[in-house]
This record gives C-alpha cells, structure tokens and sequence, in this order.
C-alpha cells in the first residue's frame, strides 16, 4: 500500500490546465492533525509515502518531519514526491536524497511547457532535475507531463529522453480538469499517430538492447507478460489512499469534493472503492484496469467524453500489442530481459495509463 499524504492544497504555480491551489475549505493549507498519528499509520500498516500538493514543497517542514519520524522507526518504506520542481532550495540535499522516485512536472519542450506552465517554469524544473543527478540523486527520477492542445507527444517525449536526465518519462491526458475541447480530433490528427511513431522508436532502441522508460508502453507490457497491473493501474482505492490536510482520507488524491472518495479518516479504518461495469468485461480491462478511478466515477465530459476517452485507451493499448510478438521474441534471444520491462516496480504514483 501507498499512502498519498497531501501536505498543502497551496500551489505556486497556475496552470492553464488545472488552475493552481485548490480551495483551503476543500484541501487546508496546513495540517491539522499530529505527526504521531500520521506516522503510526504509516508504520502499523508498512506503506510507501508520497508526498503530494498542492506543490508539497511549500509544507516543506511536514516532508521533513514526516520522513525524520519514520527513519527514527522500525519502518523500511519508500518515500516518493511529486513537485513542480521550483522550490529546489526548501529542502536540504539530504532529504532529496532519501527519495526513491521524484517525479518533477515538464511538460516537454521549452515552449510547450512554459505555455502551459508558465514562461521560465521549463528551466527552473530542469535546473532541479540537473542538480538532483549532479549531487548523487540515484533513484527514479521521472518526468511527469501534461499532454494537451499543444502536445505533440513524439517531440515532447523525445525531447525530455534526449536531455538525459529522466530515467522516465510519463505522461497524463488532460481529460479531467479542464472545460471540454476538441479532444477527438487532436487525438486522430496527433496524437495517435505521435504514439506509433514513438512506439516505433521504442521498438527500434529494444533491438539494440536499450529499453527506453516510456511508462504508459512499460506498464501495458508489464500488463502483457505478467498480467499483475492493479484496477486501476495508480492502485486509487485500493493500493493506494491519500490523506488530506484535515485528516480525511480519500480514494484517490484529486477526488477532494466527492463525497464518494472519502473512504475514513485518520485513526479509522479505511475502506475500499472499485471500478466496475462496464469496464471490468471489457477486453482491455487486463491493460487499462479501467484508466482512472476518478474519472471512471465522475464523467465530467459526459458519457460521450468519456467513451471518446475510452476509445484512445484502447488505441495506445493496441499500438504496444503490435509489437507484442517482436518483443517476445527479443526476451527469448536474449537482447533484453523481460524483468526490465516490469514497470513500475512498486507503486511510485504514476497512474501507467495515460
């Protein structure tokens, strides 16, 4: 299990695509129980922790606190963090690197992103990625992009993998936050084919050994050959739970105003939440275990969205599998180790598919 511990809903950055921190009424600022009782949970259960905003970088102190109080334990967890990458500074070295994954928000090229993020966010989120590698940060450090209009997912991902910093490279569609667009058309005229091409690629670098850490690809490979992905793959509701400021505990970390998602509260037990039909009969459930538990349960862009949505799934599905056989055959001479295609090793927050 993974506990998600959300130590702000403050952000210091406003997207275009999710509108920066969430409302203090929703998600407090600061946390409102004890340390003792967060990391008596953490202990008694042996769960992972990932620290989530917000940007968790601003409660730098409860990252601190958090991670003293286990290493004082007899607790043998990952610590895993999600961050925009632009507060570098507000945590000693020592803490970055007790990491095992940092995943750092770039959504690409310079110009992609800083549209997105805003100008200068690229360069202060690569000069965090180039100081974790230059002071002996040895974990999974992965990019964790948006892809929206202006992605193209060819150049974004081989831009990212070109700088040779990230160990990989994910990315999330932006099919949730924002007001419904021409998502359909993008998807034909870009995004799909960006995703053969890259595919391409990736096929092309495993035949000379290299296996490049495109995750959405790793994780319906892993799907494939081991056939052990959670439902969903980012384990919402049932691997993985995340605490909110004010003691609650959700299903899933953006689920802050569902009243479905509040499944106990710290010091409680905590109880599961499943997808279901018509996800659970559908053929590619094995590959996608139903995509993403938030959006399974809220359909913002309507049944009709969210059948759109469905159908790319089931493309990028399909464009992996194509080279399914090739692949085989490549473990069984030898040229790559079907081990090193099991991604993610261990929940590291990253929801697999896109």
């Amino acid at each position: 299990m993974i506990l998600i511990v959300t130590t702000t809903g403050k952000c210091n950055m406003k997207c275009l695509y999710c509108g920066g921190s969430f409302d203090p009424k929703l998600v407090p600022w600061s946390e409102g129980y004890r340390l003792e009782d967060l990391v008596d949970l953490v202990v008694r259960t042996g769960c992972d922790v990932a620290f989530y905003g917000g940007e968790p970088l601003l409660n730098p102190k409860l990252v601190m606190d958090v991670i003293d109080s286990l290493k004082s334990r007899d607790w043998r967890g990952r610590f895993i963090i999600q961050t925009n990458g632009t507060l570098f500074e507000s945590l000693p070295l020592s803490y970055w690197l007790s990491f095992d994954s940092i995943l750092l928000s770039v959504d690409g090229r310079p110009e992609v992103n800083d549209e997105g993020r805003g100008k200068g966010n690229y360069k202060r989120a690569i000069e965090t990625a180039r100081n974790l590698r230059k002071y002996g940060f040895s974990g999974d450090l992965i990019a964790r992009m948006t892809a929206w209009e202006r992605t193209d997912i060819y150049e974004e991902v081989t831009h990212l993998l070109s700088l040779g910093l990230f160990d990989h490279i994910h990315w999330q569609l932006n099919v949730i936050w924002s007001e419904r667009w021409d998502f359909r058309d993008w998807s034909e005229r870009s995004y799909l084919p960006g995703l053969r091409k890259l595919a391409s690629l990736w096929l092309g670098e495993m035949r000379k050994g290299k296996i490049l850490g495109i995750v959405p690809f790793l994780g319906i490979m892993r799907a494939e050959l081991f056939g052990d992905l959670p439902s969903p793959p980012c384990g919402a509701g049932s691997e993985s739970f995340t605490l909110l400021p004010n003691g609650k505990i959700l299903a899933c970390p953006i689920a802050v105003d569902s009243s479905w998602a509040v499944v106990g509260e710290l010091g409680n037990g905590i109880r599961e939440v499943s997808i279901g039909e018509p996800c659970k009969s559908c053929d590619y459930f094995k590959y996608c275990g139903g995509r993403c538990l938030y959006a399974y349960m809220e359909r913002l862009w309507g049944e009709e969205g969210f059948r759109e949505v469905c159908t790319v799934t089931k493309e990028t599905i399909k464009i992996v599998l194509e080279h399914g056989e090739e692949i085989r055959s490549l473990i069984r001479e030898g040229v790559i180790s079907a081990e090193d295609l099991y991604y993610p090793r261990y929940n590291n927050t990253v929801e697999v598919i896109p």
